[in-house]
């Protein structure tokens, strides 16, 4: 597992929780089976299972599936996203939500994700990707960026730094709970709406639209801090 997410294994869903926003967008564009990958604990697909849906979820650290499995109890597999091609199922909606997708790092490995995706879906399937909207952060010339707000509640506080590092973002965070703070680094790939858009459309897509969030808020490659994009296999 990697530093980052073992530091916030044990605090992940006091730091992020599904909301009905959220949750309705997939519903709208869930049919047949559906996947989430680097699903996480689990939560999101647990929300959506229990809405009758059949759902699997993979995720690249097996303390997430662990709990994914034994406390939410949702059907999950370890595995890198990069791996889709290997399961026997194909699905109505594939989602990739939480910033998961800028892990890999580069337009190369994104694009691969999308064929192995578009070749899971079922026809008319769905894929659903939320990432941060990077373009604010990309125009600024120092090294540091900026920053996302600060989730705090009665349990945790988490604070979310952006510095460049060359082609890449080094994506900063520390962590207060219990009466401890954890500090730790990762770094992520900065693709942007208009090279997102781009590799979808290239990888067979259609019908492709992004929004300013889960809430279907216009997207303002300016001032927006997340990006969400649907798509459909035709």
């Amino acid at each position: 597992m990697s530093d980052f997410y073992n530091s916030i294994s044990d605090n992940y869903e006091d730091i992020f929780q599904p909301n009905d926003k959220q949750i309705n967008f997939l519903t709208e564009h869930a049919h047949g089976k559906i996947l989430d990958i680097a699903c996480a604990t689990g939560k999101v697909a647990k929300k959506l299972q229990d809405k009758g849906y059949d759902v699997l979820g993979i995720d690249l650290e097996e303390k997430f599936v662990d709990k994914a499995i034994n406390e939410n109890k949702i059907k999950a597999i370890h595995m890198n996203m990069l791996y889709v091609d290997k399961l026997e199922d194909s699905f109505g909606l594939i989602y990739c939500i939480g910033n998961s997708l800028v892990h890999l790092d580069s337009k190369e490995k994104i694009n691969e994700f999308f064929k192995k995706c578009y070749d899971k879906l079922d026809t008319n399937g769905n894929l659903v990707i939320q990432i941060i909207n990077f373009y604010p952060f990309l125009k600024v010339d120092d090294e540091f960026l900026g920053t996302l707000p600060t989730i705090k509640n009665e349990k945790v506080e988490f604070v979310r730094k952006y510095y460049r590092n060359g082609n890449i973002i080094r994506f900063n965070t520390v962590m207060s709970a219990e009466g401890m703070s954890i500090e730790n680094d990762v770094n992520l790939f900065p693709i942007t709406s208009d090279e997102l858009v781009e590799l979808v459309e290239q990888n067979g897509f259609r019908n492709i639209k992004i929004y300013g969030g889960f809430d279907k808020s216009d997207f303002d490659k300016e001032n927006s801090r997340p990006l969400v994009l649907s798509a459909e296999k035709q």
